[in-house]
C-alpha cells in the first residue's frame, strides 16, 4: 500500500508566516508614531490623519489574512477527506482509458466501445516486445464491449506474466475503419498525490483519479 506526497500543513504554514509579518510591521509602525509624536513640535502637532489611514490599512490586511487563513484550514480539510477517500480505491478493480493491462494469474482485462456498425472486428494482444501473441474475432455491434484474454497464445501456449496491449481493428461493410475506444480494467495497489491530483497505481500504470470510468470489487 502506497500513499506518498501528501502536504496538508503547507496553506497554513503559509497564513501563519503572513501573521507573523504583519506583527513586525505594525510593531515598527507603533515604534515610529510613538518617536514622532513624542518628539513632535507642540506648535505644529502632527496631522492624525495619515495615521488614521496606515492604521486602518494594517486592519484590513489583518482581515484578510484571518480569511485566507479560515480558507487554508479547509482546504486542508477537504485534502484530508480526499486522502481518505482514495484509500478506498486500493485492491478495487477500475477501468479507465487506455490500451495496456496487467496479466496476472492468466488473465487480462480490457473493454472496447465501437462507434458505428462493423461487419468485422479483430482483436490482437501485443506484447513489451511489440509481438503479437494472439489473434481473435471481436464483437461488431455498436456499443461497449469486455474482452478478457486467458493468458494464451495461438497456439495454446500460457504467457508470462506482464504489461499486454490490445489493438482493435474493426471495419464496415467496405472495409472502412470505424472508431474504436479501448479502456484497461485492472487492480489498485497503490496511491500517490501530485499537485491537486490524486494518482492510482495500477500495476506500471498511473491512472488520474478523474479518469477513472468504473470501480468494481475485485474477485478473491
Amino acid at each position: 500500500m502506497i500513499i506518498d506526497n501528501v502536504s496538508l500543513s503547507a496553506p497554513l504554514e503559509g497564513a501563519a508566516t503572513a501573521r507573523t509579518q504583519l506583527a513586525e510591521n505594525l510593531d515598527n509602525f507603533l515604534l515610529l508614531l510613538t518617536a514622532q509624536m513624542s518628539n513632535q513640535d507642540p506648535l505644529e502637532p502632527l496631522d492624525a490623519t495619515e495615521f488614521t489611514t496606515q492604521l486602518a490599512q494594517f486592519t484590513q490586511v489583518e482581515q484578510a489574512i484571518k480569511i485566507n487563513t479560515k480558507l487554508s484550514e479547509l482546504i486542508a480539510v477537504q485534502k484530508s477527506g480526499q486522502a481518505a477517500a482514495a484509500v478506498s480505491y486500493l485492491g478495487t478493480m477500475i477501468e479507465s482509458p487506455g490500451d495496456v493491462a496487467k496479466l496476472t494469474a492468466g488473465k487480462a482485462e480490457w473493454t472496447y466501445t465501437i462507434g458505428g456498425l462493423a461487419s468485422s472486428t479483430t482483436i490482437e494482444i501485443v506484447n513489451e516486445g511489440g509481438v503479437t501473441v494472439r489473434t481473435v474475432p471481436g464483437a461488431t455491434a455498436v456499443g461497449k464491449h469486455a474482452f478478457v484474454w486467458d493468458g494464451l497464445d495461438d497456439n495454446g501456449n500460457p504467457q508470462p506474466e506482464g504489461a499486454y496491449g490490445i489493438l482493435v481493428d474493426a471495419r464496415d461493410i467496405e472495409g472502412t475503419p470505424v472508431f474504436v475506444q479501448t479502456n484497461f480494467v485492472g487492480r489498485v495497489t497503490g496511491i500517490s498525490f501530485v499537485g491537486n491530483q490524486i494518482i492510482l497505481s495500477v500495476g506500471s500504470t498511473d491512472v488520474v483519479l478523474d479518469n477513472v470510468i468504473s470501480v468494481r470489487e475485485a474477485q478473491a
